[in-house]
């Protein structure tokens, strides 16, 4: 296998799957490669979050996403042996797949904390919505009405804190909980290199759980509907500008 990296790259860990059947994990977990038999075992060291070691478990398979000079590259593997060498924790992993160019249309999640808003949709917004986008109307001035009563409609934000982004949805905690498949509208402020962006588009609730740290509080995972090219490469826009920050800052 012929190696697109080198020692000291830096690689972002993204859980696929457990060994042991448990939940798989939404976060990325950052370490760096230390080296490489040049075959198919990559030795890295162990992530560390908050000052404290991550106990990755033997046999679970992660996607390996590596900064190198050339961009970023991905790959599956297998954690295959966990130890310390020389007072450092690090991690033996099995590649499993051939390494490719990493797409930034997979994207990406960054874990991150910043403030959104969002709005509960009421029933009466929804069943006009339904019957525009049905066109169920008898007359173009039944229609004219319909438009002009949406139009009317003053929602009310209400605060969130963004916890995951990516180009496919976001995560947020917030004080309302959301049934499964529910559509709330989001509002989320970007600050880029090319200046400072809000995005306004509906979602749909995939899961919403409550929080165990927060008191009244619930986590809500959702993915976006509607975007147009342009929003969704914002965001990933964004999420990139936002990695490479915290890789210039040394050792994450």
């Amino acid at each position: 296998m012929t190696p697109v990296f080198k020692i000291g790259d830096k690689v972002d860990l993204v859980q696929k799957s457990s060994s042991a059947g448990g939940k798989v994990s939404e976060r990325q977990y950052a370490s760096r490669i230390i080296d490489f038999d040049m075959i198919r075992t990559v030795k890295l060291s162990a992530p560390i979050q908050d000052g404290h070691l991550v106990p990755l478990s033997v046999g679970d398979d992660y996607d390996l996403i590596v900064f190198t000079k050339a961009g970023l590259y991905s790959c599956r593997g297998r954690i295959k042996k966990r130890y310390l060498e020389k007072k450092i924790s690090v991690l033996d992993i099995l590649i499993i797949s051939e390494f490719k160019k990493y797409q930034r249309r997979e994207y990406f999640r960054l874990d991150c904390s910043f403030n959104m808003a969002y709005r509960i949709i009421t029933l009466e917004e929804k069943q006009l919505r339904v019957k525009l986008a049905t066109d169920n109307f008898n007359t173009p001035a039944e229609k004219n009405e319909c438009k002009e009563k949406l139009a009317k409609m003053e929602p009310e934000w209400l605060d969130a804190t963004i916890t995951n982004l990516s180009g496919g949805g976001v995560k947020f905690h917030s004080k309302d909980y959301f049934k499964k498949d529910e559509i709330t509208e989001v509002k989320i402020p970007l600050q880029i290199s090319t200046g400072f962006e809000s995005l306004t588009f509906f979602a749909r609730v995939i899961e919403s759980t409550e929080n165990m740290k927060m008191l009244k509080t619930f986590d809500t995972r959702c993915e976006f509907l509607s975007m147009s090219g342009r929003e969704r490469e914002l965001i990933v826009k964004f999420v990139f500008e936002q990695q490479r920050k915290k890789m210039s800052g040394g050792d994450r």
